[in-house]
């Protein structure tokens, strides 16, 4: 087979730039295929944001975070618990969440690849994808072929391998619906801060913050079962758990002015029965999704995107692309990435608990313990008046 790179890797997001970067400045021919522009414009869709460790690996990427992309940093946590009480946290200086303009951040990643030395062909959609004895072929939905020696996806969701090879699993226990709304202003939002609505029901919360100036976001998560008997569609769905459970935030939705349509996306949660092939790896949301409630969603593509660019550096130097030679890759994303999404699984089933949010209210050693280990520097609730400790 003639080769069209050594390495091909689907999507140009994170989880693809990472790898591509590291792997096109250790020597390596790289060709990106990325279905959106090298600069898409700005998009704000879903309300990203890069928690510390995503900051970390762009750093270590070579990508200025000092950019027109990047928006509010996060200095405080709220958490909202069933009974409406509230507890505002301090997040150490430098290390809160930072909002961000996704297609600008992209764009930025991008610009980095191509400087590292990755090429990249935009506007191009896999259609399938080919694992043969001596590399692997990604035909396009606009009738291009392109081979390497080995293939990365990471092209997410709706991934080429996934699709191709069937490895898209249900999520057993966690089935949700993510719906999110945009607005102009909204009133009580606390400022630098992630404000987080816990129900302890139908694993529903509310989360929000201001992203920039005259734009806030706040998403509903909740089960996609009682949506569906409700035959509810996603607005409605949000309005009717705003109604149930939390009458400040029913408030605002009536008054607060609204900026664009509704955004949802469901299911959420998804696994895959293999993250490794011969020739291919799986990274990012390519290789499973659970939740967005912690915001590192970005962070563990990048993860693993640093972990695929160091296995499949050493397989070819080696000129051993099979499987086994991916081992390595496995090993590390299961010990540094899935114990973290353990931890994520773990909040999920806390966010169930009514009487153990209720008790994350008042008892600060339990709420350290389960929840957030961040000081309160000011309590309340939204039926009366602030205190501070």
């Amino acid at each position: 087979m003639s080769y069209d790179a050594d390495v091909l890797i689907t999507g140009a997001g994170p989880g693809g730039c990472s790898a591509g970067i590291r792997l096109a400045e250790a020597g390596h021919d790289v060709l990106m295929l990325e279905r959106d522009p090298l600069d898409a414009g700005p998009d704000i869709t879903s309300g990203e944001v890069l928690a510390l460790q995503t900051q970390i690996e762009c750093e270590q990427l070579g990508v200025d975070l000092n950019a027109d992309w990047a928006y509010e940093r996060f200095r405080f946590v709220r958490n909202v618990y069933p009974d409406l009480s509230w507890t505002l946290h301090a997040i150490p200086e430098g290390m809160g969440h930072l909002a961000i303009d996704r297609g600008g951040f992209n764009a930025a990643l991008r610009r980095r690849a191509v400087q590292a030395g990755a090429r990249i062909v935009c506007e191009v959609t896999a259609r399938d994808m080919e694992l043969r004895a001596d590399g692997a072929v990604v035909r396009t939905r606009e009738g291009g072929e392109y081979r390497g020696r080995v293939l990365i996806d990471a092209s997410g969701r709706h991934s080429v391998a996934l699709n191709t090879l069937g490895l898209k699993e249900p999520e057993p226990e966690f089935q949700q619906i993510a719906v999110a709304r945009f607005f102009e202003s909204f009133e009580g939002t606390p400022p630098q801060a992630w404000d987080r609505h816990l129900y302890g029901d139908a694993g529903a919360m509310i989360s929000g913050s201001q992203i920039r100036p005259g734009l806030f976001r706040y998403i509903l998560e909740a089960d996609l079962g009682v949506k569906q008997q409700g035959r509810m569609n996603p607005g409605e769905y949000y309005d009717y758990v705003a109604r149930t459970y939390d009458p400040w935030i029913a408030e605002r939705l009536e008054r607060e002015p609204h900026v664009g349509g509704t955004w949802a996306m469901a299911p959420l949660a998804y696994r895959v029965a293999e993250t490794v092939r011969d020739r291919l790896l799986l990274i990012g949301d390519a290789a499973g999704y659970l939740s967005p409630i912690t915001g590192q969603g970005i962070e563990f593509a990048m993860r693993m995107g640093r972990l695929a660019a160091k296995t499949v550096g050493a397989a070819l130097r080696a000129g051993d692309l099979t499987a086994g030679s991916f081992a390595e890759y496995v090993e590390a994303r299961n010990a540094e990435v899935m114990t973290l999404a353990e931890l994520v699984r773990m909040q999920l089933r806390l966010f169930r608990d009514r009487a153990a949010l209720l008790r994350c209210a008042g008892d600060d050693e339990f709420r350290a313990r389960v929840l957030l280990p961040l000081p309160v520097v000011e309590r309340g609730s939204l039926l009366g008046r602030a205190s501070v400790p």
